[in-house]
């Protein structure tokens, strides 16, 4: 015990003396090297300011309905798993585009939720949004987070959705649309 003290006392002190080191030289005219904590701090700051956020808003498109890829009931619990097609439409050329997804729904006692995996091609970019979402009944609401890939690469899109009484899809008349909004995060570059 009284060696593990000894050397954390050690380990405090050297942390102690090489910041008093640090401060005092960094902030000393009288040396012919200039302190770069500045530079450094100003730079942190510049770059935290060019991070970025971009809304969106608009519609999905709900265009074609693949058939159950399996059914299956436990109890009172339903396990069915759903697939796709859906054409989002923004004004957003990072966002507009092909959507496919892939889903696992479950029935039980409480209602219903589908848990999507989704893959978001835009038509103008060289990558995808691969995105995590999940649609809750009975009160149809919708969220998620996307993640880019290619030249969407290190971009973050959250999510939700609404359904809109009596708006039919652009692409299959005997289905609806929904309103979209969302935000695109960018990293500081």
């Amino acid at each position: 015990m009284k060696g593990g003290r000894a050397v954390m006392n050690g380990v405090v002190r050297a942390v102690l003396v090489t910041s008093a080191s640090w401060a005092i030289v960094g902030c000393s005219d009288s040396s012919p090297l200039t302190s770069t904590a500045p530079r450094v701090v100003a730079r942190a700051s510049v770059t935290a300011a060019t991070a970025s956020s971009t809304e969106f808003n608009g519609f999905i498109n709900f265009c074609h309905a693949g058939d159950f890829s399996y059914f299956n009931v436990d109890g009172p619990t339903i396990h069915f798993g759903v697939s796709n097609e859906n054409k989002w439409v923004t004004g957003n050329p990072l966002i507009d585009g092909i959507e496919h997804n892939t889903g696992i729904a479950l029935i039980d006692p409480h209602g219903l939720v589908v848990n999507l995996d989704n893959s978001l091609k835009p038509d103008a970019v060289n990558g995808t949004w691969e995105i995590k979402q999940q649609f809750r009944i009975p009160d149809g609401t919708t969220s998620g987070v996307g993640h880019g890939t290619g030249d969407l690469l290190g971009k973050t899109m959250k999510f939700s959705t609404v359904r809109i009484a009596g708006e039919v899809s652009d692409c299959n008349p005997n289905d609806f649309k929904a309103g979209v909004h969302g935000v695109i995060l960018s990293p500081a570059s």
